[in-house]
């Protein structure tokens, strides 16, 4: 029996999928299992499967249930103890399997180890490396309802764990991962990081996140069935209010990133009324987070964002202003410049930043990243 069992869904991804497939034969770890779901596939994702000559490989096709059905199928299909689960367009780093397998066999208490990840383009080219133990540290149940901090590659987890869960709901089109790593918490599954990245998650037209009501109501959904316990810690209890309002803004930010700027002010507003402290902080919380998400490669073009925005605000946030906005625009990159070692554009957009808003003079974290990157000091 192979140790690891991973599982690729697949619908119409033949011009990607051998990519993914390559990445997992590509493992320093070799005692695996690819279980590959065609998901009804139109396209000839069968005679792509069919020419990788590998017997560890197995293909399945079933008629068209949805990425959740198709990874259901992949995991009752699966013979190993554990389970790692790669999209159709995402790719594996080579060490991914060996070094959680490692953590994995020496803590057998735990169900799901987590990891980093790297966003690359459509040609796989490296975009940015997503560090999220660095904002969230541990992956509690109130940790999971703050946020999903990992894409579907990231984690290896124990299969026995799915099946207590109850496997992906297949009623959920979307944040169906998010929706079972939270249950799974929920139940008392012991998780923790691994503080590397182990995939590639590749950002194009097609990914999913960019669907912003589906998107918002898949985590309103994931919120309204989290919080019909009745036997839920107090502090969970107490985030309710700000987990529908993260639900709300994220959605606001799919939505004005997709040029549908009503459905991003509607959002918008139900945000700000679940959880009014977003306009508390200089900029407003809720601005610093539609400017990050601005800024992320999800959107693509952060000014059209930012007009969008701008131009359809709620009344709750009438008191923003272009000048603001734009000068935390550029604050903002400016600080994920340094975040992600880019130093050749933070003095530029520090700059810019106090031009727009001279307010952001008296930050001195912007200074002092300015300052360095004009004298050329690295941390």
């Amino acid at each position: 029996m192979p140790k690891v069992s991973v599982i690729i869904p697949s619908y119409n991804r033949a011009d990607m999928v051998l990519d993914a497939v390559r990445s997992v034969q590509a493992q320093t770890f070799t005692d695996w299992e690819l279980i590959v779901v065609d998901d009804g596939s139109k396209d000839n994702t069968r005679e792509v499967i069919g020419e990788v000559a590998d017997q560890r490989i197995r293909y399945i096709y079933q008629e068209n249930k949805g990425l959740p059905g198709a990874r259901n199928t992949g995991i009752r299909n699966a013979r190993g103890e554990w389970i790692a689960f790669l999209d159709s367009d995402d790719a594996f780093l080579p060490g991914k399997l060996a070094a959680q397998l490692a953590v994995m066999q020496a803590r057998p208490g735990l169900g799901l180890l987590a990891a980093g990840f790297i966003e690359t383009d459509r040609e796989l080219r490296p975009l940015r490396e997503m560090r999220p133990w660095e904002n969230q540290p541990t992956l509690t149940l109130l940790d999971w309802v703050r946020g999903c901090p990992i894409c579907p590659g990231a984690p290896l987890v124990r299969k026995s764990w799915l099946e207590k869960a109850g496997l992906f709901d297949e009623r959920m089109p979307f944040v169906e991962d998010w929706d079972l790593w939270l249950r799974m918490a929920y139940l008392g599954c012991p998780m923790d990081w691994l503080p590397v990245p182990v995939c590639y998650y590749r950002i194009h037209g097609g990914n999913m996140v960019r669907q912003a009501v589906l998107m918002k109501n898949g985590m309103l959904t994931l919120f309204d069935k989290l919080y019909s316990h009745e036997d839920l810690p107090a502090e969970v209890l107490a985030l309710r209010d700000q987990a529908y309002a993260n639900a709300y803004l994220n959605g606001a930010a799919r939505a004005y990133a997709g040029k549908d700027p009503g459905e991003g002010c509607t959002s918008l507003s139900k945000a700000l009324r679940f959880d009014p402290d977003l306009l508390q902080g200089r900029p407003p919380r809720a601005l610093s987070s539609l400017i990050s998400f601005a800024l992320s490669p999800l959107c693509g073009d952060a000014p059209g964002f930012l007009n969008s925005m701008l131009d359809a605000l709620p009344p709750e946030a009438s008191g923003w202003t272009r000048r603001q906005a734009f000068g935390a625009f550029h604050a903002v990159r400016a600080f994920e410049a340094a975040r992600y070692g880019h130093p050749d554009t933070i003095f530029r957009d520090a700059a810019a930043a106090v031009w727009q808003d001279p307010s952001w003079l008296a930050n001195r974290g912007l200074i002092a990243i300015a300052l360095r990157s004009l004298l050329g000091l690295k941390d």
